[in-house]
């Protein structure tokens, strides 16, 4: 199952705006989704046949990332530039299976209401062929900070846990090694996050003590981390699920290099 990151995140994990995230992704050949979250009811939609422009039909639209079509992506790239990330009036494509004969028909729905839990994501898989972030590439050379696949993952097997790496980095390698797949890796560091709270000092695998939680506005793609006790609902260092993801592949990249 692919692992999904929200492209706002993502965008600010890379220092850049979500206009030029999405541009590059999709000049790269990749879809930007439409995130749509479990609700007690199902989204309301309507349906567009190129065929036949003038039929308009009323669908649900239940819960998942739907791609966008190839128009919406570019209007949505446009309505970014904007400083609009409204998602009303976007297409989805929806795909259903019949049996008699078996086929599989695609649907463009148009979202017709704006709803919170909305919002654009790209596929993690992508991440792997975005370029370096602007970050790393706009400053003299004597301004440049490392790039995370050397900071974070050079000499990963000699560096210890006394804080030369980031807590979610040193989690990764050790989850790495164990085997372990990156979408099951972010639910064990959440459910560690529950566990703590921001109160309880738990032993985080590969990296050793420390307080974690998960952040009250975002906290299915945000955990927060101290190494003291939390005093405050905002306070602590971030871990979005963007950067877990980066890097997760930084990780694998500098794994594939050191055995060449």
């Amino acid at each position: 199952m692919n692992d999904y990151v929200k492209l706002e995140d993502l965008a600010d994990d890379r220092g850049e705006s979500s206009a030029k995230v999405a541009r590059t992704l999709v000049r790269l050949g990749c879809d930007l989704y439409l995130h749509i979250g479990p609700s007690r009811k199902s989204l309301s939609g309507v349906s567009f046949y190129p065929e036949h422009p003038t039929e308009r039909r009323e669908h649900d639209i239940g819960p998942g990332n739907h791609p966008l079509t190839k128009d919406s992506q570019e209007a949505f790239i446009k309505r970014l530039n904007r400083g609009d990330d409204t998602t009303k009036g976007l297409f989805v494509l929806i795909y259903w299976k019949l049996f008699d004969p078996p086929e599989t028909v695609e649907h463009q729905i148009e979202l017709t209401e704006e709803y919170d839990s909305v919002y654009v994501v790209v596929d993690s898989d992508d991440l792997t062929i975005l370029p370096p972030s602007s970050i790393y590439q706009t400053a003299p050379v004597s301004m440049y900070p490392t790039p995370p696949e050397k900071f974070y993952f050079e000499n990963s097997e000699k560096e210890t846990t006394s804080g030369k790496r980031k807590p979610h980095t040193a989690y990764i390698a050790f989850e790495k090694k164990a085997g372990t797949k990156r979408g099951d890796a972010w639910n064990k560091l959440k459910r560690l996050a529950s566990e703590s709270k921001g109160e309880n000092h738990i032993d985080l695998p590969g990296y050793g003590k420390i307080y974690l939680k998960r952040d009250r506005e975002k906290p299915e793609t945000v955990l927060r981390y101290k190494h003291t006790e939390f005093e405050r609902p905002d306070d602590g260092n971030q871990i979005t699920k963007g950067a877990f993801d980066m890097a997760w592949t930084s990780e694998k990249k500098s794994k594939k290099k050191g055995n060449m």
